[in-house]
């Protein structure tokens, strides 16, 4: 059997966005039910910088001098393959700490390629590991570890667009240094250690939309192009039966979640507007949504206007607009 094989198979469909350049449309498989669009990190101009402001101020005891924003990798990129065994997480003095516990496919002392970085625009420290031929973690693909202790927000298992690579993202409300190591167990399993310095709570209150399921109109009141309002990517896929869409979308400051609604036509297509965005990396490129259960996905862009309709749902099926922070995600379930 090939390598990476054993998870379920789809096509993974990757847009990528150049600047200043052409769409590249790449596929590969294999992933379980889920879906990645164009996985363009944005960064926008001074975001960084604001975070950096707002730092949390720590008075413990812990040492954070080896702690760091910047990129950290451990390992060298090869063939050698690894199954996640399990991931733990626990709060400690000041930080965040998640242990990966990797087991070698092919009985060889490797130590695992992983990347850790920060992706402002998305407000997540982003795990990277590569070479993963299971994955036991028991969070699925767009599931998520809630955390919710002092501005470190969740653990949210992405979806990537390579079989044997899994992507992990540590919401944090705001910039905030890490430090990534390594070391083997007495059984000769590799502990992969993130550790994340707790950013402190934000005090920004943000409209994430609705709870309930329902056929009625919904909307989600947020910033706009003056704030920079961005859609940079989509997801989708089908747990527990549902249609689960999931924009990743930025903006400036704190409240990074733009205006949106949603509501049914009369050709019972459910209809999803979001008003103002300075920039729209799905419907500027991808017109149609190739989206499982004969259900049609097109989207428009026009000014700063982006329009996402979804047909053949077979009449008002319930459904439910709502948000997240860090990652940041408008996300649209329908069943």
């Amino acid at each position: 059997m090939k390598k990476g094989m054993s998870k379920k198979i789809i096509w993974i469909i990757l847009l990528l966005v150049l600047v200043g350049g052409g769409v590249y449309l790449l596929t590969k498989g294999p992933k379980e039910e889920a879906v990645v669009e164009e996985e363009e990190e944005v960064v926008q101009e001074g975001e960084e910088e604001e975070d950096e402001e707002q730092e949390y101020e720590y008075t413990g005891d812990t040492d954070f001098s080896d702690f760091s924003t910047d990129t950290q990798t451990l390992g060298e990129l090869s063939e050698a393959q690894f199954s996640i065994v399990s991931l733990q997480d626990e709060s400690k003095d000041g930080y965040h700490e998640f242990v990966f516990t990797l087991r070698s496919e092919d009985d060889e002392e490797i130590e695992p390629y992983v990347i850790a970085s920060y992706i402002p625009n998305m407000g997540v420290v982003r795990l990277d590991l590569q070479g993963i031929s299971r994955d036991s973690t028991g969070i699925g693909y767009q599931q998520e570890r809630s955390i919710g202790k002092s501005g470190i927000t969740r653990i949210y298992h992405n979806v990537s667009a390579q079989a044997d690579q899994e992507l992990y993202d540590i919401g944090v409300l705001r910039s905030t240094p890490f430090l990534l190591s390594s070391q083997q167990n007495e059984n000769d399993e590799w502990e992969i250690t993130l550790k994340v310095k707790y950013p402190g709570e934000s005090t920004v209150d943000i409209d994430l939309g609705l709870e309930e399921y329902t056929t009625m109109d919904q909307e989600i009141a947020g910033i706009g192009a003056s704030e920079n309002a961005s859609i940079i990517s989509y997801t989708y896929g089908r747990p527990s039966g549902l249609l689960k869409l999931v924009w990743s979308v930025g903006g400036d400051g704190e409240s990074p979640i733009p205006s949106v609604s949603a509501s049914y036509n009369l050709d019972n297509e459910l209809v999803v507007v979001f008003e103002s965005l300075s920039i729209d990396r799905v419907a500027s490129f991808a017109k149609t949504m190739n989206l499982p259960s004969g259900i049609s996905g097109k989207s428009e862009r026009e000014g700063e206007k982006s329009t996402y309709t979804f047909g053949n749902l077979g009449g008002r099926r319930e459904y439910r607009l709502s948000a997240s922070l860090s990652p940041n995600q408008v996300v649209l379930e329908i069943r």
